[in-house]
């Protein structure tokens, strides 16, 4: 069983931003899927370092949608990528170093986050893309 299933609930009707936040998914699910099998550890590196790479694209492409979009909360959405990228970047590297151990908590944070930034945040610049002509 799959760690978050994509469903039409998460679209915010732009085909681009969709499609990369189903490819955030999919490598959730990868390393979801890794730690069901025992090999977490030996997963986990190479997938949370695509994952925060990843994330920094996404994150840059969606921002350049906003701004021209003129989406009105931009800095306040950019200020959320931001502190999640810092967030993930420390988890990494402390990961790494061995200061936490790759654990379901660590999964479940990225979960979370990831489909209540998107049911919420994300959601609310829809208006603005699509008038501004971005699907």
């Amino acid at each position: 069983m799959a760690l978050l299933n994509w469903t039409s609930e998460y679209s915010v009707g732009v085909d681009s931003i969709d499609k990369q936040h189903q490819k955030l998914f999919d490598m959730l699910n990868e390393l979801h899927d890794a730690m069901k099998l025992g090999k977490g550890g030996q997963v986990a590196p190479i997938v949370l370092k695509s994952l925060v790479q990843y994330t920094r694209q996404h994150f840059a492409d969606e921002e350049r949608m906003m701004l021209r979009a003129n989406y009105p909360e931009f800095a306040r959405h950019k200020a959320e990528h931001d502190k999640l990228t810092a967030d993930v970047v420390q988890m990494v590297h402390d990961f790494e170093a061995g200061k936490i151990p790759l654990s379901m908590k660590l999964l479940d944070f990225l979960r979370q986050w990831l489909q209540k930034h998107i049911n919420d945040a994300d959601k609310r610049y829809t208006a603005s893309m699509l008038a501004a002509g971005i699907h």
